[in-house]
């Protein structure tokens, strides 16, 4: 007799949708489940759930139960988890793209922490993906600071292109951070 598990169930459809190996590594034990709802949609984002460039334009609401309240946490949102798939599924000269990245996120107050201005690493932008260019994956990834509150390098993004070919896995080496979570949808074209 199979056992199903939410952890079997979240990696199957990360497997599914190719987000292991083009994003993370392989499957690891999830801390918490990750919500994020967008305001101009009637739906939360769920795990590979397609989604409209005009639902997702704005900064979406972000919720978890931080599994250590004194803990600091840092929030990435990529274009396949920063657009691998750039500029197509097919072609991924431009991708991983960054989107999104909030660090320092309290574990003792979540919802504000999110929006602070001075948390806002890298302000968000919503998907852009080119007309007729296949579904894209964007991915929300939550991490675990390991050194607590800290400072970050800081990342050029006024420009469209200064986003482009983040490498996701040089960030969190770099940085200490530990994967605890993650989330996605797709955006077709």
């Amino acid at each position: 007799m199979t056992i199903i598990t939410a952890e079997s169930v979240i990696a199957d459809s990360l497997e599914k949708a190719g987000l292991i190996p083009d994003v993370i590594p392989r499957a690891v034990s999830w801390s918490t489940l990750l919500r994020v709802s967008y305001q101009d949609s009637t739906k939360d984002v769920e795990l590979g759930l397609d989604m409209s460039p005009q639902e997702a334009s704005e900064m979406p609401n972000v919720f978890f139960v931080p599994p250590d309240q004194s803990a600091f946490y840092t929030l990435v949102m990529v274009h396949d988890i920063t657009d691998p798939d750039a500029p197509s599924v097919q072609n991924k000269e431009f991708g991983p793209w960054r989107h999104w990245v909030v660090t320092n996120i309290s574990g003792s107050d979540v919802s504000d922490s999110v929006k602070e201005v001075e948390n806002q690493h890298t302000p968000y932008i919503g998907p852009g993906p080119g007309k007729n260019s296949g579904s894209h994956r964007y991915t929300f990834l939550l991490y675990k600071q390991l050194r607590g509150k800290q400072e970050f390098r800081a990342m050029e993004h006024q420009q469209r292109e200064q986003r482009r070919k983040f490498d996701i896995r040089l960030f969190e080496s770099q940085n200490e951070l530990e994967l605890i979570s993650i989330n996605f949808f797709h955006c077709p074209t």
